[in-house]
């Protein structure tokens, strides 16, 4: 199933929604995905793969938002240009860390839209 948001409230809503599935459904993880970039939310974990100046502003990001920390997966070493990261924090302050993803780092414009997808 594919839901799609194009305005900031919406897509806060939809990110809510989409992290409270997974986690009381569990499954292998959602999608989020917009023409700038895409993550992956599974088990309190997100995944993206940069390029460096995506990773650079990540890493400025990453300052305003401590309880998101970079991780290695824990049965191999992340692929180049893949970023895991720990997200341990209630659903509506994910929700605006993965906006402030798709915005800041992946530099998408304020009506972007967002896709959900179940994977």
């Amino acid at each position: 199933m594919t839901d799609t948001a194009d305005t900031p409230q919406d897509r806060l809503v939809a990110f809510v929604r989409a992290v409270n599935a997974q986690r009381t459904g569990g499954g292998d993880g959602v999608a989020f995905e917009s023409d700038a970039g895409r993550l992956d939310y599974a088990d309190r974990t997100v995944t993206l793969e940069l390029g460096d100046e995506e990773r650079e502003r990540l890493d400025a990001l990453l300052d305003e938002y401590p309880v998101f920390k970079v991780k290695q997966p824990e049965t191999r070493k992340a692929p180049d240009g893949v970023v895991v990261l720990s997200a341990i924090a209630d659903a509506k302050h994910l929700a605006d860390f993965l906006e402030s993803v798709f915005r800041d780092v992946f530099d998408a414009d304020e009506g972007y839209e967002l896709r959900v997808l179940d994977d």
